[in-house]
């Protein structure tokens, strides 16, 4: 099931309509709608419940899930872009909640969430006899809230599947038994169930599966060869993260997170930030270094960045330090060695901090290169390079180095300059953290505040 190229022009004049609400363009000049948009609820529906049935598989083929999961954004928007139209609005609770499980099943959580949050605390009565709550509470992801008690065929598996879901995210613990649950529900559904409930049966267990394959108990020991212990008391410190985005999967699969060094692409709102801080833990935690080191080419991001790192550091025996780019003796060698360390310095900063004291070098073991674009722009860009030269004759060959842009044209070559033959490019340039929109429109003395226009 695949959506052809009429689908696709009747969803993009969907997402107009729906683009036009937003932008508070007057009603009348809103376009014309040729077409019904319902007439893609099928196909939509349709694909999102066939990657659901073959999530749910034992050993599902992983090149045919990822063609599904593409085929699966054109059902977000189209759920997302109907909503917001405001085509059917007595529709909008049951299509809020199949687009927030299409956005998380084709990997885009963040759009995932912030169309869950239009559910509220509760699901109104969509004909799933619970499992529509039980859906909406599992993609908001908030453990805090309950989920409406009910009665029916699913009642007791509902009971049981939300404290074992509960209890997953707060220790890790009792995944078999939830697994088993989620298939006693679905097989339930297959029994007895109307076609929506099977529909929703099958979603709500493959955004299980998903959220707990996502989960950092499962991701992080599997991608670092840390044990659980190791990452115990971080796993289960308030407020780090749960899940892990498509570009911290990256990393992992990539080495990076057991300490290869790589140029990494990824776009912006990827998650680069969450992305540097599971390096350095994973590097601390493993024992490879004491000293992380992120280089940031404006004053204004290195303190950005330290504020970042000092939030997610606290109450840990980790010093965050941000060394100014006042051309003075700031900081103490000792005092940088004798603990858990992350320094964070301009271009300019490090290179007069090496120059001072050159022994430093061979204690990092992890340099992170941010804004690594910044080789193209003049004199920043010469001073970049020439520190990373100088660098690559003073660092021990065990460091592991990170450059981190969101646009680099020469990727493969710049990572085996910095690296070495066959170092690892992580591209993550086809990552969408979210959907962009062009607009086009004709000037004919007519124009809004937002600064769109549009033709009498």
């Amino acid at each position: 099931m695949k959506p052809e190229q009429r689908s696709h022009t009747l969803l993009g004049i969907t997402r107009s309509k729906a683009k036009m609400f937003e932008y508070d363009v007057p009603p009348q000049y809103h376009i014309n709608i040729p077409q019904d948009p319902s007439r893609l609820f099928t196909l939509s529906i349709g694909m999102l419940g066939d990657l659901a049935a073959r999530s749910n598989e034992d050993s599902p083929e992983p090149q045919h899930l990822n063609t599904l999961r593409a085929n699966l954004q054109f059902s977000a928007r189209f759920f997302d872009s109907y909503m917001q139209g405001r085509f059917n609005q007595s529709l909008d609770p049951y299509v809020i909640l199949l687009g927030a499980a299409s956005y998380y099943l084709c990997e885009l959580p963040g759009s995932s969430v912030v169309l869950a949050q239009f559910m509220g605390t509760h699901s109104p009565d969509l004909g799933g006899a619970g499992l529509e709550d039980l859906l909406r509470w599992t993609l908001q992801g908030d453990l805090s809230n309950v989920v409406d008690a009910v009665e029916g065929p699913y009642a007791p598996l509902i009971a049981a599947i939300t404290p074992a879901i509960r209890q997953f995210f707060v220790d890790g613990s009792g995944l078999e038994d939830l697994f088993r649950r989620c298939n006693e529900l679905k097989r339930t559904a297959y029994d007895l169930g109307s076609p929506r409930q099977l529909l929703l049966a099958d979603v709500l267990c493959a955004v299980v599966r998903k959220k707990c394959s996502n989960s950092s108990w499962q991701a992080l020991p599997h991608y670092t060869n840390l044990s659980h212990d190791q990452w115990l008391a971080t796993l289960q410190k308030p407020g780090f993260m749960s899940e892990l985005w498509p570009a911290q999967h990256l990393l992992g699969q990539s080495g990076v997170l057991r300490g290869a060094s790589a140029v990494v692409q990824m776009p912006t709102s990827a998650g680069k930030t969450r992305a540097t801080e599971l390096i350095i833990r994973s590097a601390f935690l493993a024992g490879r270094t004491s000293l992380a080191v992120i280089v940031a080419p404006f004053r204004a991001l290195c303190h950005e960045i330290r504020n970042s790192f000092v939030g997610a550091f606290r109450n840990e025996p980790v010093n965050v330090d941000e060394l100014s780019d006042v051309m003075q003796g700031d900081f103490e060698i000792a005092q940088i060695l004798g603990a858990r360390q992350v320094l964070v310095v301009t271009p300019e900063k490090f290179v007069y901090v090496l120059r001072h004291t050159p022994e430093l070098a061979s204690h990092i073991g992890v340099l992170i290169f941010d804004e690594g674009h910044q080789f193209d722009s003049g004199t920043r860009g010469i001073t970049y390079e020439l520190l990373l030269t100088s660098l690559k004759s003073m660092l021990p060959p065990t460091v592991q180095k990170i450059l981190i842009s969101a646009v680099i044209s020469n990727a493969p070559a710049l990572a085996e300059w910095l690296n070495g033959t066959g170092s690892e490019v992580v591209s993550g340039t086809k990552l969408v953290p979210t959907f962009r929109t062009v607009g086009f429109s004709e000037l004919d003395n007519v124009s809004w505040p937002t600064g769109f226009c549009c033709r009498r």
